[in-house]
């Protein structure tokens, strides 16, 4: 007998519940919005809206603000959605560093703080700190409604595990999720940093709509990327789809802790740039520098100021953005790229050379459809991106997770 795959279907409170999110996610880009313009995108008629939207009221997740002007300057009701009431906590966790944010649901930063720890720092104690932090935020912001954690890739999402965190062995058997789960009285939702930041472009990046696909290459203390497609993150088996940071751009190349070689993280990293920086301009390091991503700044600086060496450094670690680019175009089709994190402070240092890297390694008909941008977050991506996980799965069940306060 032929095997039949079993395929789940959507009944009547699954269509209800996704009606719900996508009139929450409208107003969360929107900001506001009357009845009849929300029937019109989401093609439902206005009796469907208005019974949506009454629940969504009654619930406290949306409110009435008064008349708005529609098409044909009728006159109507505007929807808003609450997102000061419904409150994320957005965690990143890195190299060196911890930070902490609490955001609204339309992306508002509220505080924020960093703690740095060392490499070879007790994983245990680290990660209790990180604890504590956060409850004293769930203590301070009563109305805080889930958290987002984001963590360095390659993280394996089953397993709860980072496989890999370079020069950091002991935190690869730390099992985030069981470390978590039952830690605090919200919802924790887990997320490779890239991924996060491909988030955080998605909900607040402002990069206009529709938007059918868009890939975040992180370059910073790693090397990764997210990709969004139709609206989802492309997962993979195990979470790791677009770990392109261990994609070899040179077999014979330098060794990596992954087990292969020439991998590109081994060639724009922050670690990389600052490694090549020191042997070129030591110079620049004669004063102590806070962290590593003001240290990549004097070498941007320095070339703003036309020093040929620290130009040169940058076209080279340019080139391997662009190679990279190049890969994430011929693997992902995006409609559009954007090059975030501490590397990416090069802005318009780098962006011509990643540029003219793929137009010279792709044909026209493709690297012309596609958009290559640097971020224009104001709050570091992952940080942003570890509150947008929150913010994107709860939107997805406005019902179960946002209430009113």
């Amino acid at each position: 007998m032929k095997k039949v795959t079993e395929v789940a279907g959507n009944n009547t409170t699954d269509l209800t519940e996704m009606n719900r999110s996508a009139i929450v996610r409208i107003l969360q880009q929107k900001e506001i919005c009357s009845r009849a313009e929300i029937a019109k995108m989401m093609g439902l008629t206005q009796a469907s809206i208005t019974k949506l939207v009454g629940y969504l009221i009654d619930m406290g997740i949306v409110s009435e603000v008064g008349i708005v002007k529609g098409s044909g300057n009728r006159r109507s009701i505007g929807i808003r959605l609450n997102a000061e009431k419904n409150l994320v906590i957005g965690v990143k966790f890195a190299r060196h560093v911890f930070a902490i944010g609490v955001f609204d649901i339309s992306g508002k930063l509220y505080t924020q703080s960093e703690t740095e720890f060392g490499l070879d720092e007790n994983a245990g104690k680290v990660l209790s700190q990180m604890k504590d932090q956060i409850q004293k935020l769930l203590d301070e912001y009563s109305n805080v409604v889930a958290i987002g954690l984001a963590l360095p890739g390659p993280y394996l999402r089953k397993e709860g595990r980072i496989a890999m965190v370079t020069r950091m062995p002991s935190w690869h058997n730390i099992n985030f999720i069981d470390e978590l789960k039952n830690e605090f009285d919200k919802p924790v939702f887990i997320e490779q940093d890239a991924n996060a930041g491909a988030l955080a472009e998605w909900w607040f990046g402002n990069h206009g709509r529709p938007l059918s696909s868009l890939t975040y290459f992180l370059v910073g203390e790693g090397v990764g990327s997210g990709v969004v497609d139709h609206d989802s993150l492309l997962m993979g088996n195990q979470g790791i789809a677009s770990e392109v940071g261990h994609i070899s751009i040179d077999y014979n190349g330098l060794p990596c802790e992954c087990g292969n070689k020439g991998c590109l993280e081994l060639y724009c990293s922050t670690m990389a740039f600052l490694k090549r920086a020191g042997e070129e301009l030591p110079e620049l390091f004669n004063e102590k520098y806070k962290n590593r991503v003001e240290a990549c700044d004097r070498v941007f600086e320095a070339a703003r100021e036309g020093n040929e060496k620290a130009k040169k450094l940058v076209e080279e670690i340019a080139f391997y953005i662009g190679l990279g680019c190049v890969t994430l175009i011929n693997a992902y089709d995006p409609e559009i790229i954007v090059i975030g994190d501490s590397i990416s402070k090069g802005d318009e240092l780098i962006l011509p050379t990643v540029k003219k890297i793929v137009e010279e390694r792709t044909i026209p008909e493709i690297h012309n459809r596609v958009k290559i941008e640097i971020s224009t977050l104001s709050i570091d991506p992952t940080l942003y991106g570890a509150a947008a996980i929150a913010t994107d799965r709860v939107l997805r069940k406005p019902s179960e997770y946002l209430v009113s306060n």
